[in-house]
């Protein structure tokens, strides 16, 4: 609503206003919600699992992209690399991976997931996939494939200059 009222060269805080229509239709938190509950859930069954978000989407890059290096894990994981360097460690005393210096350029530490580690995601995978089938109960795939492009649109959109 608010795109289309600036369309229509309506004046910018006129338009905040004709959009904001109370917080249950407010993008920023209806997105903080959904992600809270989804979250919610799924950090029950990794804590089950001796695991974190963090642990979870360290695990999943891996498994699709091994020998990530450190600062680009943290780019894909969006963690600050002191916080992934502790998890890295636990994750690396709990035999899920390990570090070892790229072959290419020694500054570089690449993380290698290890067969434990992909046992580990393979564990908690099906896991994940009940959540998931859970909150898109009752939309079709193409819904879902539209909700899923609507979300990395709003993330490039948010990760570019204003």
């Amino acid at each position: 609503m608010l795109i289309n009222l600036l369309d229509n060269n309506t004046d910018l805080t006129e338009a905040q206003e004709l959009a904001y229509r109370g917080h249950n239709t407010f993008m920023p938190y209806l997105l903080n919600q959904a992600t809270a509950a989804l979250n919610a859930d799924f950090q029950l069954v990794l804590r089950n699992h001796g695991m974190t978000l963090l642990h979870w989407r360290v695990l999943a890059f891996l498994y699709e992209t091994d020998g990530l290096g450190v600062s680009a894990l943290g780019r894909v994981t969006n963690v600050d690399q002191a916080t992934l360097s502790r998890a890295l460690t636990v994750m690396q005393r709990s035999g899920y991976l390990e570090r070892k210096p790229s072959k290419t350029d020694k500054r570089v530490v690449e993380i290698k997931i290890l067969p434990a580690g992909k046992a580990q995601f393979e564990k908690v995978l099906p896991l994940a996939w009940e959540i998931y089938m859970r909150a898109v109960r009752g939309l079709s795939q193409e819904e879902q494939k539209t909700l899923q492009n609507l979300l990395n649109r709003i993330r490039a959109n948010c990760s570019t200059d204003p």
